[in-house]
């Protein structure tokens, strides 16, 4: 798909989520920033790791250029590295942690104007310090893909100058390229996990410090593009405190890292009050 209709797409599911979260106007614009901050952080840390991944397959022997062991040990090694694991870490704490308060006490002060929400709650350290979680899983799915990637280079070459050269054209394409670990689409499917989850999980702690709300009912996103658990989970209502059941997970909110991978990625489903 062309980068700018993935955007019109991505564009298209930001719109429907942030009008369910009934927000001012002003809450609104300094949310879709924070979108947009969130994605260019992402997109700058997956360029940076496009281009490390490049400069440690140049540095390999054309031996170890046909061996998939040896190109396993770099993506790993590449995806393990602290240096990464503290950029996205920056990530969640500067774009989506100022998300999830911003959710939480837009809701907190539609159901009670004297409530006060506090941006030092517990709850919103655990929030990032669960949607860090999430990071070795989509990274885990990086590896896999350029793996599967290398090994059908290396079966494709007939010798190994011309299996060295195939996995050096994969691992440019990656980094540069449409699709893939290291792309805007990427960037994207990562910034709208984490968005998700924030929105949901700020929303799901506002009802909770009011006090007042008794349930809470999922909403899953219209369009041929939601996948079926969510789909069968519209309309379910539970206790504040109890999960959905979405699939083979139980999730406090739509995006909650608690889930499985398969139900949380991409998830652009949202929840409503329910008050008695």
């Amino acid at each position: 798909m062309c980068e700018a209709c993935w955007e019109l797409i991505a564009k298209a599911d930001d719109d429907e989520f942030l009008d369910s979260l009934e927000l001012t106007y002003v809450e609104r614009k300094l949310l879709e920033e924070l979108y947009k901050q969130g994605e260019d952080r992402i997109m700058e840390i997956l360029e940076l790791q496009g281009q490390a991944l490049q400069d440690a397959i140049a540095e390999l022997s054309e031996e170890s250029l046909g061996d998939i062991g040896e190109l396993g040990k770099v993506l790993i090694a590449l995806h393990a590295t602290d240096v990464f694991s503290d950029m996205f870490e920056t990530a969640v704490q500067e774009a989506f942690e100022p998300l999830f308060n911003l959710a939480g006490e837009s809701e907190l002060l539609q159901l009670d104007k004297e409530k006060v929400w506090t941006t030092k709650n517990k709850a919103a350290k655990k929030f990032v310090k669960e949607i860090r979680s999430l990071v070795p899983d989509m990274n885990q799915s990086s590896t896999d893909t350029l793996l599967r990637s290398f090994e059908k280079a290396i079966e494709e070459g007939n010798t190994p100058s011309e299996r060295a050269l195939l996995v050096q054209e994969i691992s440019a394409q990656a980094a540069g390229g449409e699709d893939g670990p290291f792309s805007m689409q990427r960037a994207q499917r990562i910034s709208r996990t984490m968005s998700t989850a924030a929105a949901n999980g700020g929303k799901l702690e506002g009802w909770k410090q009011s006090e007042i709300a008794k349930g809470k009912k999922w909403r899953s996103a219209v369009g041929t593009r939601t996948r079926k658990t969510h789909r069968r989970a519209n309309g379910q209502i539970v206790a504040l405190d109890k999960p959905f059941k979405v699939g083979s997970s139980k999730l406090m909110y739509p995006g909650d890292t608690a889930g499985d991978p398969e139900e949380i990625i991409n998830c652009r489903c949202t929840m409503q009050l329910v008050l008695d």
